[in-house]
């Protein structure tokens, strides 16, 4: 009876050691959320879940973590696993719908917000009509792409801001060295510090508080004079949210002297306990003070308000109002001329926050106006900054950057003229084969030049001076294969954004590609010419989890410095390089103009034989899987024109039955060509 009892005790103190365990887990997430340590309370909801899969408040939990910190593919994940028929489904349909739109999967985004709807009918019908919002802006061609700046670093780079044009940033990077005093003063691990760019040894240094303060330093706004300084002094995490990291977060107003040095640093007259400011914006003049808070009596979470100095003191905050403020988070203003920019969290944005601008007339703001694609992403877009130049800088966490926040500036896309808006035929009809020979056979630049294996080659098929309204935009009658570059192969590229790993950016010289041959195995490289510089990239990845895992793989094999970038295909400025598909295609310079010899040889008499199956302004026109039997299907461009090719064949004979095949199934004009070193070159025989 004594054993019996004993071995009860001893399972029930088991049971209850086991059961406390789990309570503590929980616990420790719980707070670990609320003080912003992400990662660590991931680990222990995780561990507290592993026994306790049924707890659907701590799975959402979980999610809402995770979304937080930008691992939207396990939080949805986590998400899908709460049932429909619990009271924790429903209370979730907000952040499961806010998570599915920033996925882009905007059907499933809209059966969230139809449940949402029908506990809080306006609130739902906003979130309805901004995944329409999304959806459209999202399809539109921007009119900006973002560019990363050099400067950012592996971790969270954020907020620049300009110090008399020189540029300031915040940062939890770790590379920028402190002298043993700074050690002293400033010992936080993973603490965020505030850094300007110093022209004379081109580097970054801190930028020092009172008492060589360094460390929770940041955002800041100087005036144009550079006396005076508004600084941000919070605790943050390095993967922050605006609504949630600032807590307590306060402003500090400096004084500077001609030195750069802070003489004076004061409280702002309005800090308050229980609330928090998580940006500030400084006018020219020193003395207009605007700023974002989640104090009390404003429209939602946080509001922007604006202070005046005045008679040595900072007025009451005014708040700006229901023209700029809404029931969400509007927050890091900044004014540039007439405009304020800000960003905003609400229903009509792409996805996270999206910066907007609105513009003052007469002492009044105009209704906001969202930047569009291209600035904002389906990610969180805050922090817009404005130089002298009118050049727009903003800070990100969308996919493709170095960190979890970079910064990023805003480049106009140049949109070539639109000469004609008729659709094309194919190039590739009878009538237009017996026009085109009226312009080519007479031609002097058609005539024949002998090769070495008693083939003749002369210049491929050119587009005569035809009537554009009758088969599409006029193409110039010199050399529609001269400067021709190979952009796609065995599928019609798409005409949707696509995702990319960036490899390289190189300003100077000649891309090596074959260092970069042996990825070849997670897709292919390109070559895209961009802002006068070589990126060279991988891909293309049409889901955003593949090439999340491409990355990974990617920045395992050495390239660290590896990034996402998610663009629309541009053909004018690409080039397929080297495929995975085609190991003959690699050359020392790519795309089939190769230096090397033995290179050479081998790719012109194995590879040099090729089938001219028509051209296109729009290639909607053909269809792929007519020919694709036959051999590789390439496409080449030449400025607007798509040029589409079947390639692959060891040997002339080869090239000429797939011809015959070609013409068979209704491309009438297709031809045998000779590809010679990237040039398209018609071949006939002597």
């Amino acid at each position: 009876m004594i054993k019996k009892t004993h071995l009860l005790g001893t399972i029930l103190m088991f049971f209850f050691s086991t059961v406390m365990y789990s309570q503590t887990l929980l616990q420790k997430a719980i707070l670990q959320e609320e003080s912003g340590n992400y990662a660590e309370a991931i680990k222990n909801y995780k561990a507290y879940l592993a026994d306790h899969s049924d707890d659907f408040k701590s799975i959402i939990a979980l999610a809402d973590v995770l979304a937080r910190t930008g691992d939207l593919s396990e939080a949805e994940y986590y998400y899908a696993q709460v049932p429909e028929n619990t009271p924790e489904y429903t209370a979730m349909t907000l952040q499961y719908g806010l998570l599915l739109k920033k996925l882009m999967r905007y059907e499933e985004a809209s059966v969230m917000f139809s449940h949402y709807m029908t506990r809080f009918p306006e609130r739902g019908v906003d979130y309805l009509m901004g995944l329409t919002f999304a959806s459209n802006a999202l399809q539109k061609s921007p009119e900006y792409e973002a560019v990363v700046l050099p400067s950012n670093s592996s971790a969270s780079d954020f907020a620049l801001t300009f110090y008399q044009n020189r540029p300031v940033f915040s940062s939890f990077r770790e590379d920028i060295l402190m002298n043993a005093m700074e050690k002293e003063m400033n010992n936080s691990a993973m603490a965020h510090n505030s850094f300007i760019y110093n022209k004379q040894n081109n580097g970054l240094q801190y930028i020092k508080a009172y008492n060589n303060k360094i460390n929770h330093i940041g955002p800041l706004s100087f005036s144009a004079s550079g006396t005076r300084c508004a600084v941000i002094e919070a605790k943050i995490p390095q993967e922050f949210v605006m609504d949630r990291s600032f807590k307590n977060a306060s402003v500090q107003i400096a004084e500077i002297n001609e030195k750069g040095e802070f003489t004076s640093f004061k409280p702002f007259e309005y800090n308050e306990i229980g609330s928090a400011i998580n940006s500030v914006f400084l006018t020219n003049d020193g003395n207009t003070l605007y700023f974002s808070s989640n104090r009390k009596g404003g429209f939602g979470g946080f509001d922007i308000y604006v202070s005046y100095f005045s008679n040595n003191h900072w007025t009451t905050p005014e708040n700006l109002g229901p023209d700029i403020n809404t029931v969400d988070n509007e927050v890091s203003p900044f004014l540039y001329q007439d405009k304020i920019y800000f960003a905003s969290d609400g229903p009509f944005g792409l996805g996270g926050y999206d910066i907007f601008y609105a513009i003052n007339n007469a002492g009044k703001w105009s209704d906001p106006v969202n930047m569009g694609n291209g600035i904002n992403s389906t990610e969180d877009d805050y922090f817009p900054a404005v130089n002298e130049n009118g050049e727009l800088f903003f800070t990100s966490n969308r996919l493709g950057g170095k960190g979890k926040n970079d910064i990023y500036k805003s480049v106009k896309i140049s949109t070539p003229e639109v000469l004609a808006e008729v659709v094309p035929e194919a190039v590739s009809l009878d009538k237009l084969t017996e026009e085109t020979q009226k312009h080519t056979t007479d031609s002097p630049t058609a005539q024949a030049v002998a090769l070495k294996d008693n083939v003749v080659v002369e210049t491929a098929f050119k587009l005569p001076e035809f009537d554009a309204d009758k088969v599409g935009k006029e193409l110039p009658f010199d050399a529609l294969f001269d400067g021709v570059h190979r952009v796609g192969l065995d599928e019609q590229l798409p005409d949707n954004e696509v995702f990319f790993i960036q490899l390289a950016s190189i300003s100077h010289g000649k891309p090596d590609f074959n260092r970069y041959k042996h990825l070849l195995r997670y897709g292919n490289i390109y070559k895209m010419i961009i802002n006068r510089s070589v990126k060279v990239r991988l891909g293309y990845y049409s889901e955003r989890k593949e090439a999340e895992e491409i990355l990974a793989k990617v920045r395992s094999s050495g390239y660290k410095d590896a990034f996402i970038s998610y663009e629309m295909l541009n053909t004018a400025k690409m080039e397929l390089v080297l495929t995975s598909n085609d190991n003959k295609s690699f050359t020392d310079e790519g795309n089939f103009n190769t230096r090397n010899p033995a290179v050479a040889e081998q790719y012109y008499a194995n590879n040099r034989y090729k089938v001219r199956l028509a051209s296109y302004e729009d290639p909607i026109w053909f269809d792929v899987n007519k020919v694709k039997d036959l051999g590789r299907v390439e496409q080449w461009t030449k400025g607007d024109w798509i040029i589409f090719i079947l390639a692959g064949f060891n040997n002339l004979e080869e090239a000429k039955n797939a011809q015959i095949q070609a013409i068979n199934r209704g491309f009438k004009t297709a031809e045998v060509v000779v590809d010679n070193g990237g040039i398209l070159e018609r071949l006939k025989k002597n």
